[in-house]
């Protein structure tokens, strides 16, 4: 154990290096915590009359905030089915980030329950033992059981899943199988019972609805994986993490499904509460019509609803789907949309009007906007130390407790391998190396396998056939090496690779791909299945990690 623990501060110490961009990013958050603490401590010693919520209107922008976040929470589980109950390796190996924003929004969630009860001493009434929960008759006891229950079953996940990698082995589905299967229902269950707050209240038409539930699911899996297309893309530019597009469009296409879903659902809620006609519908038309005069949401649930529906059209089609341009565009649609029409369009038309008949037209405060921008800051700079401690692991920089003579390929080699077919133009493939900062890519076949390597050499190489000038004043540099290759200048992969390439097995132990790396001249090692697809790259700078260590 102690090992265990000396292993996870080592790991911890990546969180502190960085670029100067990274610096800045944190620095930058950090001021935002700060200012967010120093809105929160006025609010604690003046109270919650610093805040824009009254007797008409209790809840305000921290729940809907609360509200919001428990769906990017939930939408894990829409990463968490096809990557461990299908196995779709796309998904499969980007799942962990998700289970990372996960235990982020959960955090985020109960930051902003602690800021809507006022004072902090007050977070005691509803912890189970200490406190009186009034559990299970109360239902924010079970909000408290299924949020925590949820942020501990990813942690453990997460965590069990980065100790295995740091050691060099894969996690045993035996052992998290029963909590991945227990994390679906229960990922569902954080927002029904999040619906239930809401539904169970009768007095409030607007939210006794049997749909709630419903519409807080489906709109959570589309804001939810919005949110992390735009991360994946981040994480994929600024570190070595390969993200596979057919996972990217994949998570677009459930979104698109969602979508569907959702607008459905609405469509259905706004059918009934306008077609009725009743007393119960005026929250509704204060919504998206205003009441008495009173306007304030009506030109935010508007542009929602647009963006919403812009959304799921560009989502809808393949073309727009897999058009990265348009793929953002919708993510930041869906995630603004769902924001406004789960957030204040949720909370504040359910108190319109109040019980005498009164309208009181809510908007947030300077301090509530303060300490929610806070809260927001806390989670990105969370989310970065997460990352910033996962990443080495995930991709096999940091690795504990190795024997040297035990090590074989698999415990040290770069598993997010990038692959060029054939077909490929040299152009690209020149492109693909310098964005990537790596020195070559094998070459797969039609069914994924191995059937060259094309480096930096070689793309070299093929530039001094076709400038015979440029060889000459290179000259012997590299002109030894080019001797008895008599290939023309190539204008695809295939035409300038090395083939064949140089594979291992998983199991090839460390002595023997140093002999082959130090015999062939060669950088890296590919390392293919049985039948010859890529599952790793082992290269000089990885061999020597070893070493030094």
């Amino acid at each position: 154990m102690a090992h265990i623990i000396g292993n996870f501060f080592i790991a911890l110490r990546q969180v502190y290096k960085g670029t100067k961009g990274y610096y800045v990013w944190v620095g930058s958050l950090l001021l935002l915590v700060l200012l967010g603490v120093s809105a929160y401590l006025d609010q604690v010693n003046r109270g919650l009359i610093v805040t824009a919520m009254r007797d008409q209107v209790s809840w305000g922008f921290y729940i809907s905030n609360f509200t919001f976040l428990v769906g990017v929470a939930a939408a894990a589980v829409l990463l968490v089915i096809p990557a461990y109950l299908y196995n779709f390796k796309p998904i499969k190996e980007i799942v962990l980030f998700g289970e990372l924003l996960a235990i982020t929004a959960i955090t985020m969630c109960i930051l902003f329950i602690m800021v809507d009860m006022g004072q902090p001493l007050r977070v005691w009434h509803i912890l189970p033992i200490i406190g009186a929960m009034h559990f299970p008759a109360s239902l924010l006891a079970w909000d408290v059981v299924v949020l925590n229950g949820y942020l501990a079953i990813n942690t453990v996940v997460a965590f069990y899943v980065l100790y295995r990698l740091s050691i060099g082995k894969e996690y045993k589905m035996s052992v998290i199988g029963p909590l991945i299967l227990l994390s679906i229902p229960w990922a569902v269950s954080i927002h029904t019972v999040t619906a239930f707050l809401y539904n169970g209240l009768s007095a409030r038409p607007y939210w006794n609805a049997s749909i709630l539930a419903p519409r807080f699911l489906a709109s959570a899996f589309c804001s939810g994986p919005a949110l992390m297309l735009i991360l994946f893309q981040i994480i994929r530019k600024l570190s070595e993490v390969e993200i596979d597009n057919r996972a990217i469009f994949k998570i677009a296409e459930l979104i698109a499904y969602a979508m569907g879903l959702n607008l459905f659902f609405l469509g259905a809620e706004v059918f009934k509460e306008f077609y009725s006609g009743s007393i119960h519908s005026f929250p509704i038309q204060y919504l998206y019509f205003g009441l008495h005069g009173k306007t304030a949401l009506v030109p935010w649930i508007w542009f929602a609803t647009g963006a919403n529906i812009t959304a799921f059209f560009l989502f809808l089609f393949p073309k727009t789907r897999q058009n990265f341009t348009t793929l953002n565009m919708a993510c930041v649609l869906v995630i603004c949309g769902v924001y406004i029409e789960k957030g204040m369009g949720l909370v504040i038309p359910g108190f319109v009007p109040d019980t005498l008949g009164e309208i009181y037209e809510y908007s947030p405060s300077k301090p509530e906007v303060l300490v929610a921008v806070g809260i927001w800051a806390a989670g990105a700079l969370l989310y970065t130390m997460l990352l910033k401690f996962a990443i080495p692991i995930y991709t096999g920089k940091l690795r504990f407790g190795i024997k040297r003579e035990g090590i074989i390929a698999k415990n040290i080699m770069s598993k997010r391998v990038l692959s060029v077919t054939p077909e490929t133009p040299v152009e690209e493939v020149s492109k693909l190396l310098i964005s990537k900062n790596i020195s070559g890519v094998p070459v797969v076949d039609k069914e994924n396998k191995v059937i060259g390597v094309i480096s930096e050499s070689d793309i070299i190489f093929n530039e001094m056939r076709r400038e015979p000038q440029l060889a000459e004043k290179v000259g012997d540099l590299v002109m030894p090496n080019m001797k008895g290759d008599e290939r023309g200048p190539g204008v695809h992969a295939g035409d300038i690779m090395t083939s064949p390439a140089v594979t291992a097995d998983e199991d090839t132990h460390l002595k023997e791909l140093h002999r082959l790396i130090m015999q062939k001249k060669i950088k890296r090692v590919i390392v293919v299945n049985e039948a010859g697809h890529p599952l790793g790259v082992v290269s000089r700078a990885d061999i020597l990690r070893v070493l030094g260590s």
